[in-house]
C-alpha cells in the first residue's frame, strides 16, 4: 500500500529553523501579539518559564508553505512550560511547527488540538498534564479533528503517565460529516505508564477514526510506526484503530496490557512490530481482529500471558459479516464489528505466549458472525519451556487456510484438531544476549526455506532482504546486520536523534 508521505526532510526542516530569524517572546501577552504577524518562515522562540494560560493558546488560518513552515518553538527544549487551564488550539493552519514545550496544565482541555490543520507537526515536546482526581470529561492530550485536517506528524514526543479516561494521542476528523483526517503520521514517540483502569472502557493509548466513522468503513490512512510503548495498560484495547486503510509498524510493545486492535474498519496492516513482555501480568496482549482484508506478518511475539480479547493473537466472532454497517450515529451500538473475513496472517512469530485465540467456542451475545476465510501461513509458534496452555485455542471458524506453519512444544506434540496447521520440530532459537525476550534462528533451525507461496513480502522484521524460499516466520536468517530491532528509550522521544 502506498501512503503520501507527510511533510519535507527533517534535515531541511532544521536547516530552515537554525537559519531563520527568530523572534524571543518571553511572556503570554507577547506570544499572543507575535501571531497577529506570523507568515511563510516566521519563528517565534519562546524563552525559558512557566506559560500560565487563562484558556487556549490560539493560532488561527496561519498559514506557511513546506519550504518556509511557521516554526513556534522553545528557545531551549524543554525549558518552556505550558501551565493553567490549556494548551494550543490550531485552527485552519496549514505548514506550523510545535517544538520543545513541556504541557503541564490543566487535562481538563487539550495540550494540542489541531482542528482542519494540515501538515502541522508537533514534535519534541514532554506531555504530562495535570489529570483531575474527579474528571468532568474524556481527557485527550494530543487531537487531530476536522474534515479538513491531514498530513499532520505526531513525532519524537514524551507522553507521561496517565490515568483518567481518554487517550494520550487521537487522530480523528469529522464524526457527523464521516471524514476522517487522512494521511497523519505518528512515529518515535514514547509513551509510558498508561494506567490500568480496572476495565473501564476509553483508556486506549492511541486512536484513530471513531465509532461512526470505522462503522461506515471511512479510511484515515494513518501511519503509526517506530514509536516505543511501556507500561501502557489502560484497558484491552491498546491501539484502537476505528478506520480502514492504516498502518502500524516497526512499533516496539514492552509489557503492555491489551492489544493492537483493528475495532472498526478494513484493509490495516500490522507488521515490523515487537509485542514482547518480560516481567508477569495477567493480560499482555498482541494483536485483535475484526473487519475485513487485514494484513498481519513480520511481528514478533514473546512472553505475552492475555487470553480471549487480550491473547497474543485472536480473530473475534461479529455482530456483521459485511464490512460497513449503517448502524451509526444513534443506532451505533458497541457490537458494531464485522467479523474477521479474508484476513492474512503470514510470517509471524510467538514465542512462549499463552493460546492464540481462533474465534470463541460459545457465541457471545450478538455475536453471531464467526471469523470467516482467513488465511494462517508460514508462521512460527513455539514454546521454548513446558507450558500448561496449547499453542491455539480453536473455537468457531469457518473456511480457515491454516498449513506449513511451524509448531513446537517441550511437551509431546498435539493431537487436537487445530495440530494439522503445524509441522512439529525443534526451531532451535537461540536466545540473544541482552534481550531476554527476544529469540533468533539458528542456522540449523527448520524453519529456514520452509516457507509456502512467499512472494507478498520483500524484507522481515529486522529489515532485512527475504531471499530464495523465505524462512517462517518474522526473522530471514541472516548474517547481515539488522536494519531495524527493538527500540530503547534513547531511539525516541524528544532528545533522539
Amino acid at each position: 500500500m502506498k501512503t503520501k508521505q507527510p511533510h519535507a526532510l527533517l534535515a531541511a526542516l532544521l536547516l530552515i529553523s537554525a537559519t531563520a530569524s527568530a523572534e524571543v517572546v518571553d511572556s503570554m501577552g507577547s506570544l499572543s501579539k507575535a501571531f497577529s504577524s506570523l507568515a511563510p518562515g516566521s519563528v517565534i522562540d519562546v524563552a525559558d518559564g512557566t506559560y500560565t494560560t487563562k484558556g487556549g493558546i490560539k493560532i488561527v488560518g496561519k498559514k506557511g508553505t513546506e519550504e518556509k513552515p511557521i516554526v513556534l518553538r522553545a528557545q531551549a527544549r524543554g525549558k518552556a512550560v505550558i501551565a493553567g487551564v490549556a494548551g494550543f488550539i490550531l485552527r485552519d493552519c496549514e505548514h506550523v511547527v510545535l517544538e520543545g514545550f513541556i504541557f503541564e496544565h490543566d487535562a481538563d482541555q487539550q495540550s494540542v488540538l489541531l482542528e482542519n490543520c494540515q501538515h502541522v507537526r508537533v514534535t519534541r515536546n514532554i506531555f504530562r498534564p495535570t489529570e483531575r482526581a474527579k474528571p468532568r470529561h474524556w481527557e485527550h492530550w494530543v487531537t487531530v479533528d476536522g474534515a479538513r485536517s491531514g498530513e499532520n506528524r505526531i513525532d519524537h514526543n514524551l507522553f507521561e503517565r496517565k490515568v483518567n479516561r481518554g487517550s494520550p494521542l487521537f487522530i480523528r476528523g469529522d464524526d457527523v460529516a464521516l471524514v476522517c483526517s487522512q494521511h497523519d503520521r505518528i512515529d518515535h514517540n514514547y509513551f509510558h505508564d498508561v494506567v490500568f483502569a480496572n476495565g473501564e472502557n476509553g483508556h486506549e493509548t492511541i486512536r484513530t477514526g471513531g465509532n461512526d466513522l470505522g462503522a461506515s468503513g471511512q479510511s484515515s490512512f494513518t501511519i503509526i510506526e517506530d514509536n516505543l510503548l511501556e507500561h501502557c495498560n489502560g484497558e484491552d484495547e491498546l491501539m484502537s484503530l476505528k478506520s480502514s486503510d492504516n498502518i502500524v509498524r516497526n512499533n516496539t510493545i514492552l509489557n503492555c496490557r491489551g492489544a493492537i486492535c483493528m475495532r472498526l474498519g478494513n484493509r490495516n496492516v500490522a507488521s515490523g512490530n515487537f509485542i514482547i513482555a518480560t516481567e508477569s501480568g495477567p493480560a499482555f496482549g498482541g494483536i485483535k481482529l475484526y473487519g475485513f482484508e487485514h494484513r498481519v506478518f513480520n511481528n514478533y511475539f514473546a512472553g505475552l500471558t492475555g487470553r480471549r480479547h487480550e491473547a497474543p493473537f485472536s480473530l473475534i466472532p461479529g455482530m456483521y459479516d459485511v464490512p460497513t454497517t449503517d448502524n451509526i450515529g444513534k443506532k451505533y451500538d458497541d457490537n458494531t464489528a464485522a467479523a474477521p473475513t479474508r484476513c492474512w496472517i503470514a510470517f509471524n512469530t510467538w514465542v512462549d505466549c499463552s493460546p492464540l485465540q481462533f474465534g470463541f467456542e460459545k457465541e457471545e451475545k450478538g455475536r453471531e458472525h464467526v471469523p470467516n476465510a482467513c488465511v494462517f501461513i508460514n508462521n512460527l509458534v513455539v514454546h521454548t519451556k513446558p507450558m500448561s496452555k496449547p499453542l491455539i485455542n480453536l473455537g468457531r471458524i469457518r473456511d480457515l487456510q491454516a498449513h506449513d506453519n511451524l509448531g513446537y512444544t517441550v511437551e509431546s506434540a498435539a493431537t487436537a484438531e487445530w495440530s494439522s496447521w503445524f509441522r512439529f520440530a525443534d526451531p532451535r532459537l537461540q536466545q540473544m544476549e541482552n534481550s531476554p525476550g527476544l529469540w533468533l534462528l539458528a542456522a540449523q533451525s527448520p524453519a529456514l526455506d520452509a516457507a509456502k507461496d512467499s512472494s507478498q513480502i520483500p524484507d522481515d522484521i529486522f529489515g532485512r532482504v527475504r531471499k530464495g524460499t523465505f524462512d517462517l516466520g518474522a526473522e530471514e536468517f541472516s548474517l547481515e546486520a539488522a536494519a531495524r530491532t527493538i527500540l530503547t528509550a534513547d531511539k525516541v522521544g524528544p532528545d533522539a536523534p
